[in-house]
């Protein structure tokens, strides 16, 4: 019996207070509880105008690239299979080693350290610009003239 009591003593102020603040009565004002808030047509514009003027201050601030003042290297390598890779370096440490051609499926590489170069040269421009990720499009590749 004790154990019940319990239970109900526990219980018992959540109820009370569901009961009493939910309705969100005071007992007071009648017309409280059958009020409804209006929104006003020029409330609602005015804060859509507030909104597109934050968001177009954010648009405009560029974000300046972390990259922007560190040395970064680009270096063609051969792969096994006699293709070619580019790897880059930022500041001396490893960023990007790319075997492949990147937006190619498969495992092909280029077919000459100059194309590697050249493509690894474009990526390193896209992460100095802060232009992130710094993938490489099938179009891109063709107007760089880096494809067969």
């Amino acid at each position: 019996m004790i154990i019940n009591m319990k239970k109900y003593l526990i219980f018992t102020p959540a109820i009370v207070c569901l009961i009493s603040c939910g309705t969100g009565e005071n007992g007071n004002n009648s017309e409280a509880k059958n009020a409804v808030p209006v929104k006003t047509e020029t409330s609602v514009l005015h804060k859509e105008m507030e909104q597109r003027e934050a968001d177009e201050k954010t648009r405009q601030q560029p974000v300046e690239s972390p990259y922007k003042n560190s040395r970064i290297d680009v270096s063609p390598f051969k792969n096994k299979d006699g293709s070619w890779g580019y790897s880059i370096a930022i500041d001396g440490r490893t960023y990007i080693n790319q075997p492949n051609i990147p937006p190619l499926p498969g495992n092909r590489g280029f077919t000459t350290a100059d194309r590697a170069k050249k493509t690894g040269e474009f990526v390193s421009y896209k992460i100095r610009n802060n232009i992130m990720p710094p993938s490489v499009t099938v179009e891109e590749l063709d107007s760089l003239k880096v494809l067969n």
